[in-house]
């Protein structure tokens, strides 16, 4: 009976002791692991967020109606991963390289999110001298993509000179929209890809090489740095610097 009393003691000031203690959150994870809900916290202030009857949660950000991902205040910089799309909005780190884009008639371009990152979820085409890119939809893997059978709309892409592929003032050769249906269809996909050992896997775009070929230049092949804050990207003695968390799947969170 003693030793029973004993034990009965032992495990109640062990439940004393635990409940004393501040406990941590579900959602309150590492440096470098977040859930969707600072998805919604860091961008809430630069859009809206809207439920979508098909993708629900879904973020659009306040960028002017001429606003096109991948397109708008923006450049490619080739990395170890491919081309890399380097935002200067400050919140370009989050709906660029992780999630789709979906165009909607009513609000516009809708950000999907997603956990897996990446360079830049985009599909990519060659035509005449000139590279064309374009979000890759919700629910599209890479192999739905090479497997025929899917089309994204033309006013998805964007087509620029391959000469100026990699400049930081891209947006100003771009392809003017009447004249990219022409292109879509003179042009051939871009199939190179990137593997990790974590059976990741992106579409990287034209490599090194084949830009050079364009630009006459050495093309600078720049080191992926994780910051340790959300905010805009930076590139900077040879490394492009942002904020890419690993995400882990908590159903409640918003």
């Amino acid at each position: 009976m003693k030793i029973l009393n004993k034990l009965l003691g032992t495990a109640l000031l062990a439940l004393v002791i635990m409940l004393a203690v501040p406990q941590k959150t579900k959602a309150q994870f590492g440096d470098d692991e977040i859930s969707f809900q600072t998805f919604y916290d860091e961008l809430s202030p630069y859009g809206t967020w809207i439920e979508d009857p098909e993708y629900g949660d879904v973020w659009v950000p306040d960028a002017g109606s001429d606003f096109r991902p991948y397109a708008t205040n923006g450049h490619w910089v080739v990395t170890d991963y491919g081309n890399t799309w380097v935002s200067d909005y400050e919140w370009g780190w989050a709906p660029f390289h992780y999630g789709r884009w979906h165009f909607d008639d009513y609000y516009g371009w809708e950000w999907v999110p997603d956990y897996e990152w990446g360079p830049a979820w985009v599909d990519w085409r060659s035509a005449d001298g000139y590279y064309g890119w374009a979000p890759l939809t919700p629910g599209i893997s890479l192999d739905i993509a090479f497997g025929g059978g899917y089309t994204i709309p033309d006013n998805y892409w964007v087509f620029a000179p391959g000469a100026y592929i990699t400049s930081p003032y891209i947006y100003n050769y771009y392809v003017p929209r009447t004249r990219i249906a022409g292109y879509m269809h003179r042009g051939n996909f871009i199939r190179n890809t990137y593997a990790d050992n974590g059976n990741h896997r992106y579409i990287t775009g034209p490599r090194p090489n084949e830009i050079q070929r364009f630009t006459h230049n050495r093309v600078n092949v720049y080191h992926i740095n994780n910051a340790s804050r959300p905010g805009s990207v930076r590139v900077q003695n040879n490394q492009v610097n942002i904020y890419r968390p690993r995400v882990q799947r908590v159903p409640e969170a918003r």
